[in-house]
């Protein structure tokens, strides 16, 4: 039976506390228990997502730029930042509500472009990697594309000639991702770059978990390949504000070259009532505190504030990687370029090492080909470093052979 709405109201007091009982029931991601979903950049930075969500929670991200002055102004901030950080100097672009908008709409605009730059006959294709983001593929559904996903190289990072072969009369784009979620490694953006030129065709880069760290990363001597608009070629990206810009959900940029290729991302329509109707998002009204958050978050960190978080982000993810590296049997995946990391083995049966730290408490990510485990770090689990690695190798030494485990076995959430 279905639960009917109260017949009656009740206190604040009532309601906060049943919030607090539900609350019991989620993941302790505050102990950093959650390897995903969660991307946290310190309390003192939640405390300014809260307040700068709630000074425009009633605000309506429809309105920025005719009723709502404040939220054009703070938006075109926000796409200001992000065009410096992406070497973009020409770049335009709109917020979304996500990475999964970004792509939409980026792909949107391709296959806009594509219609006049283009002559294909059936259902034009987009090229990837086997890596890259499933959104890709629910976008294309949505869109009558079709995606045509190519090996990956012994690094895990995209492989161009698979990428090359791959083109054929019906290509329209290329995707690329920086990084890509299951390996943490930045495709060869810059080769991709080439074959597109090479091929006229549009190349995309996904950057929704690496566009607002990468540029730190590099700034602190990491290893960075290149994937903005720095190669030649690339022609949109998307970047999540709300993943390591440390900005409230969800929050994100869809950025172009310049307005030449963003011409083709709005959706157009004049026969009704009011006239022309005009929006580059697929959602309409949008919530204005996650523009006025992700603008409060920048301001509050400015430049030195982020190099102060990723210079300690790196600094754990070396013990990280180090750590799962000094474990017999265990080895990380490729070179992580980012906060994302993954590791297997060559001899231990991975299911059974993930059940095992299910076992100890731990929600598991697990990678399925080839198998492995996946972390996506922030500050959260920065105090848990050693005691995620005690139990990781207690969980290595508790398997008496390949595919066995002692104990009971739990099937992990992920």
């Amino acid at each position: 039976m279905r639960k009917a709405l109260p017949a009656c109201g009740e206190p604040w007091e009532s309601i906060e506390s049943r919030m607090d009982e539900l609350r019991t029931r989620d993941v302790d991601w505050r102990g950093g228990r959650l390897p995903f979903h969660i991307w946290y950049g310190g309390e003192d930075v939640v405390e300014i997502q809260k307040k700068g969500y709630m000074a425009f929670m009633q605000e309506n991200g429809l309105g920025a730029g005719k009723s709502f002055q404040s939220l054009k102004v703070m938006e075109d901030d926000l796409l200001d930042f992000a065009a410096g950080l992406l070497h973009g100097p020409e770049a335009v672009g709109h917020l979304t509500s996500g990475g999964s908008e970004s792509i939409f709409v980026a792909m949107k605009a391709a296959r806009d472009w594509a219609r006049v730059h283009h002559r294909t006959n059936g259902t034009p294709e987009v090229v990837a990697p086997y890596s890259v983001h499933p959104t890709l593929n629910r976008a294309a559904d949505y869109l009558g594309l079709r995606v045509v996903r190519t090996p990956v190289s012994a690094d895990f990072r995209g492989d161009p000639t698979a990428i090359s072969h791959a083109i054929s009369a019906q290509t329209i784009a290329i995707v690329g991702s920086a990084p890509c979620f299951p390996y943490g490694v930045v495709d060869p953006i810059d080769a991709f770059g080439r074959i597109a030129q090479d091929n006229n065709l549009w190349l995309h880069v996904d950057a929704c978990v690496g566009g607002y760290c990468l540029p730190f990363i590099a700034q602190l001597g990491h290893p960075v390949p290149p994937f903005d608009f720095a190669v030649p070629g690339v022609i949109s990206m998307s970047a999540d504000l709300h993943k390591y810009a440390f900005s409230a959900k969800g929050a994100s940029t869809v950025l172009y070259r310049d307005s030449e290729f963003e011409q083709y991302q709005p959706f157009v329509f004049d026969d009704w009532p009011q006239g022309r109707f005009s929006n580059p998002n697929m959602a309409a009204t949008r919530p204005g505190g996650s523009i006025s958050a992700a603008w409060a978050v920048m301001n509050y960190l400015g430049e030195e504030g982020y190099l102060r978080i990723y210079r300690r982000m790196m600094d754990m993810r070396k013990r990280y990687i180090d750590g799962i590296n000094g474990i017999p049997g265990l080895e990380i995946r490729g070179e992580p370029h980012a906060m994302l990391v993954t590791y297997g083995s060559q001899t231990l049966d991975m299911s059974a090492v993930a059940d095992a730290m299910v076992l100890r408490g731990w929600y598991v990510a697990r990678q399925r080909t080839p198998p492995g485990i996946t972390l996506g770090l922030s500050l959260i689990h920065e105090p848990i470093v050693n005691v995620y690695l005690q139990d990781l190798r207690a969980a290595v030494e508790g398997i008496d052979q390949p595919g066995t485990l002692q104990g009971n076995i739990m099937a992990t959430p992920y």
